[in-house]
This record gives structure tokens, C-alpha cells and sequence, in this order.
């Protein structure tokens, strides 16, 4: 008899549950895709996908509030119609009854964490959103609002486009901006470099080039561009012979790498090696490249200061052998060449000979001159960059020996690393620098970066990763929790004031949510008490089984 019982309970209880949640979870995932659907202009094809993989989600914060409702309506009706005196008068015990309310929610706690844990997750990487449409992304928000803007405070790109060529990867009527606001430093003395440029072209290509999970940038060539400049070198440089324009347009992802969207294996893994999140990993690379600047430029300065100058530069054919009176190490990583004066004659001055082929080609002399390892935008490699000013003196010798000489500003880019340099920044691990990082160098600006990354951002990285993991349990927990209460509450307010008790055990379950935010964002902050938030987001978890308790033993008491 009490098998039919529970049988005939539990039917009743997954019929109930299954339409709640069909409902709830379609009406929350609708809404869910309305602000992607609005601020990334998807396709039909990308909505359907975001639909289906947003779905998980949903049912792992859905499943528990239809099983809630279920359970108080099931049981409330239960009472209702006389079901409970029956059993009573039949001597099954009121805490009989609520067995299979409680295998339910047993089950439901189960699902929750798979989904949470392992499903989610991984079918939010297989909908590769952020990997595969970036191209399709842009696209759709050029043709739909006519401009995107790429940027934050301070920075900002913003591209308008007439009409779009997506085939041919061309835009007609275009106009592009850049536009970089000045901040005053720290002692409100010294404002940063601020100005805008402008450029207007009637047609441009774009390339992409890398993902938006791997540092993704659009590439923008406008034809014949108009350009306007304020500022200081604000904007990308411009070729005045070929009136040439490379326009690089960082983009962001679609989906923020979160510890949120980590599998629980993943959580664990990065919780034991920050490397592996992607900040992290792109911030120790940096200062890695850091490294290698800091020592091309050593480099240079001890063999420019050895009277020796530096030959190790090459660019295809060419070589460039540098020489200087004078060198120094910038704490940007740059070597800067100076010129000085003998006492009988005129001045030394900064040289730099280009060969090709063997044969001196050109040589360059200045006043100063700069060496300069930049990160490429569009190869995403390292390169040099060589700049001589003041006073610049180019003389050119042809084959034939004849010479001419003009007088003007001297720069050449895109000069591959020394190949000694290269192998010796790819010796160090990114375990190794993160361990030690004076091992591989002295330059307080590239130590003081790693300390902010070591004493700020990785333990508030740690901080999310572990409230994350504690979290999801206490969720878990929660979720079996509540569908006790609401059948205990169902059988407590019978009769017609079962959405009462619904109610009722909404109060304890949205406080339960509460106190797991609340709980997250202090174990997030490094400058609160890790314990402090994990008694917070704990808390509500036992204020649940408290009431369980208290609940049952008046049930057990009738």
C-alpha cells in the first residue's frame, strides 16, 4: 500500500515539476538571449545555437524552483482532499509521506551539480561563439546599427560603414575614429597624452586575424584615406608617399572567461596553476616579452658602449649595424643612442649602416636614436623598430659608388629579433617566471608589473575560483533542501493556502541565493576574510536545515 502510495506521489510530483519547468526554463532562456540578440546583432543559425546552449544553463537555476513549486502544490493538494487523514487513519506516518518529496529533491541536487559542474561548461565551449563568429559577429552589427565601437573608459575605436560587402570582406563609405581621452597621474600634476584621429576612406578591406579568445583584431585598410590627427602620435602611423593605412582594431570576446563557466575539473586545475586562466597567462607572456625588450636592449647598449656597435640586426637582405658614442637602457625596454662632441673636431654622431647583400648600402647619421622592440598587431610577434633624430643625414650609395645625400627623419620597422634573443625568452617558462621572476631580471618597472599580478589579480583570481567551488556545493545542497520544505510546507498549509506555503519557502530560498552572492563577491575581494565569506555564503545553507528540522519535528509530532 505504501509503495502505491509513493508511487502515485511521486507521479504526481513529476508531472507538476516537468510543465513548471518547461515553462520557466523556456520563458528564462528567451529572455536570456534578448541582450546578446540586441548587442551583438547573431544570425538566426547563432540564435538557435545560443538558445540550445544557454539551456543547461537555465535548468540548473530552474529545475530547483519547479521542483519547490511541485512539491507545495502536490503535497498542499494532497491535504486538500482529505488524502492525508486517510493515510493518517491507515497509520502511515506524516514523515512517510514526504519520502518520495525528498527522493526528488535528492535527485534534483544531483542534476543540478552534473549541469553546474560538467554540462554547462563544456556546452558553452562547444558553442563557440566567441571563437568561430567573431567575423560574422562584426558583420552583423556594421549592417544592423551601421557603426560598431570597440573600446573602454578612455580609449575608444568606432568604425561607421554605409553599406557592407561581407562576401568580399569590404566596406563601402567608410569612417573610422580612434579617440584616446587624457587621465592626470596619480599626483593629479601630469595629464596623460589624449587626442583623436579620423580617417575616411570610400571603400576599406578587413582581414581577421586570430580569435576573440586569443587576443582576436580586425584589420582595416582604408583606400586613399582622408586622415585627420590631434595629438601626439595618436592613431596608427601613416605612409606619406603611398598614403598607406593599417588600422588595428583590438576585439573583445563575447563571452568573459569566468571561473563561472569553468568545468569543476577546471576550477581545481586552475586553482592549483592561475597560468592557465587567460589573463593571467596572456599577463605573464607579456612580461616575458618585457623580458626579452629588456634584454635586446642590454645588448645593444653593452656592445654600442664596447665601442664594438651592434651588427645582429637583419631585415631579409638588409643588416643594419649600429654604433653611437653613447647608449642607455630605458625602463621601457628601449635603448637610447646619444652622440657627443670631441674636443678636436665635431661632434660624434649616432650611425647606423645598412648593408644588402654585403655591400653598404645607406648610411644614417643623427643626433640620437632609439631602439625599439614593439609587439606586431596584426602578426603578433615581437619586431624592432629603429629611429634616428635631429640633424638626420641620409647618404645613399648605388652599385656604381655614386652618392647623394638628403637631409630628413630616418626610421625603419618590422626588423626581426636577434635570434640569440629569441631563443634566450624562450628558455623561460612561464612557471619559472612566475615563481622567480628576478632570476630573469632587474628592471623594476617589469617586477613591479609581476608584483601586481602576484599580490592583486592572482589572488582575487584564487579568491573567484574558490568561491565558485563553494558555491556550487552549497547550491547543490540547497536545491534538496528546499524541496523538503516546500512538501513539509504543503502539508502544513493544506486547503487552499498552498500558494502560501510556495511562498513561504521563497523567502528561505531566495535568502539562500542572497547570502551565496553576498558570499562570493567578500571571498572575491582579497581585502575581506576568505572565511568571513565562506560563513556567508554557508549560512544560508544552515539556516535551511534549521528549519527543516524544526519543520519535521512538527510534522512528527501530529
Amino acid at each position: 500500500m505504501l509503495r502505491t502510495l509513493h508511487g502515485y506521489l511521486m507521479r504526481d510530483l513529476l508531472k507538476v515539476a516537468l510543465l513548471t519547468l518547461i515553462a520557466v526554463t523556456l520563458l528564462m532562456t528567451v529572455l536570456a538571449i534578448v541582450q546578446p540578440l540586441r548587442k551583438l546583432g547573431l544570425t538566426g543559425d547563432q540564435v538557435l545555437r545560443l538558445f540550445v546552449f544557454t539551456m543547461p544553463v537555465m535548468l540548473s537555476f530552474t529545475l530547483p524552483v519547479a521542483t519547490l513549486f511541485a512539491a507545495t502544490l502536490v503535497y498542499g493538494r494532497f491535504g486538500q482532499d482529505n488524502e492525508l487523514l486517510a493515510s493518517r487513519a491507515s497509520g502511515i506516518g506524516t514523515l512517510a509521506l514526504l519520502r518520495p518529496a525528498l527522493a526528488l529533491g535528492a535527485v534534483v541536487t544531483v542534476i543540478s551539480l552534473v549541469l553546474s559542474n560538467f554540462v554547462a561548461p563544456n556546452l558553452t565551449t562547444l558553442a563557440g561563439l566567441a571563437q568561430a563568429n567573431v567575423r560574422e559577429i562584426i558583420y552583423n552589427r556594421l549592417k544592423s546599427r551601421g557603426h560598431i565601437d570597440i573600446g573602454r573608459a578612455g580609449r575608444k575605436h568606432i568604425i561607421h560603414a554605409d553599406s557592407v560587402d561581407a562576401k568580399n570582406d569590404t566596406l563601402h563609405g567608410v569612417v573610422y575614429a580612434y579617440v584616446r581621452i587624457p587621465k592626470r597621474s596619480k599626483d593629479g600634476n601630469r595629464p596623460s597624452r589624449g587626442g583623436a584621429f579620423l580617417a575616411s576612406a570610400s571603400a576599406a578591406y578587413l582581414d581577421f586575424v586570430g580569435t576573440a579568445g586569443d587576443d582576436a583584431r580586425v584589420v582595416i585598410q582604408p583606400i586613399s584615406p582622408s586622415i585627420i590627427r590631434t595629438g601626439e602620435n595618436v592613431g596608427p602611423p601613416v605612409s606619406p608617399e603611398a598614403r598607406r593605412l593599417q588600422i588595428v582594431m583590438p576585439l573583445d570576446a563575447p563571452v568573459d572567461e569566468k571561473p563561472s563557466w569553468y568545468s569543476w575539473p577546471d576550477l581545481l586545475k586552475t586553482l592549483r596553476d592561475p597560468g592557465r586562466h587567460g589573463e593571467i597567462n596572456r599577463r605573464l607572456k607579456e612580461i616575458k616579452q618585457l623580458i626579452c625588450n629588456d634584454l635586446l636592449a642590454e645588448r645593444i647598449v653593452q656592445a654600442v658602449r664596447s665601442s664594438t656597435g651592434y651588427h645582429e640586426l637583419a631585415q631579409g637582405d638588409e643588416t643594419y649595424e649600429i654604433d653611437a658614442p653613447g647608449a642607455e637602457k630605458d625602463d621601457d625596454g628601449s635603448a637610447i643612442l646619444t652622440s657627443a662632441t670631441t674636443p678636436s673636431g665635431p661632434a660624434r654622431r649616432v650611425t647606423v649602416l645598412v648593408r644588402r647583400t654585403g655591400q653598404v648600402r645607406e648610411m644614417i647619421a643623427a643626433n640620437a636614436g632609439r631602439a625599439t622592440i614593439t609587439w606586431s598587431p596584426v602578426t603578433r610577434q615581437p619586431q624592432v623598430t629603429l629611429k634616428l633624430e635631429g640633424n638626420v643625414t641620409i647618404d645613399y650609395l648605388d652599385p656604381t659608388g655614386r652618392r647623394r645625400t638628403r637631409a630628413g627623419e630616418w626610421a625603419r620597422g618590422e626588423i626581426a629579433v636577434p635570434q640569440e634573443v629569441r631563443r634566450r625568452a624562450a628558455e623561460i617558462e612561464l612557471s619559472d617566471l612566475y615563481n622567480n621572476p628576478g632570476q630573469f631580471t632587474t628592471n623594476e618597472k617589469i617586477l613591479k608589473q609581476f608584483r601586481y599580478l602576484r599580490d592583486k589579480r592572482i589572488p582575487k583570481l584564487k579568491g573567484a575560483l574558490i568561491a565558485e567551488l563553494h558555491a556550487r556545493i552549497a547550491y547543490g545542497v540547497s536545491c534538496f533542501l528546499m524541496v523538503a520544505m516546500g512538501g513539509a510546507l504543503g502539508l502544513i498549509f493544506r486547503g487552499g493556502q498552498f500558494i502560501s506555503a510556495f511562498a513561504i519557502s521563497a523567502v528561505p530560498a531566495a535568502l539562500v541565493i542572497a547570502l551565496l552572492l553576498m558570499g562570493k563577491g567578500m571571498v572575491r575581494n582579497p581585502d575581506v576574510s576568505t572565511q568571513l565569506g565562506l560563513a556567508c555564503i554557508w549560512g544560508g545553507i544552515v539556516a535551511l536545515i534549521v528549519a527543516n528540522t524544526l519543520l519535521y519535528v512538527h510534522l512528527a509530532r501530529r
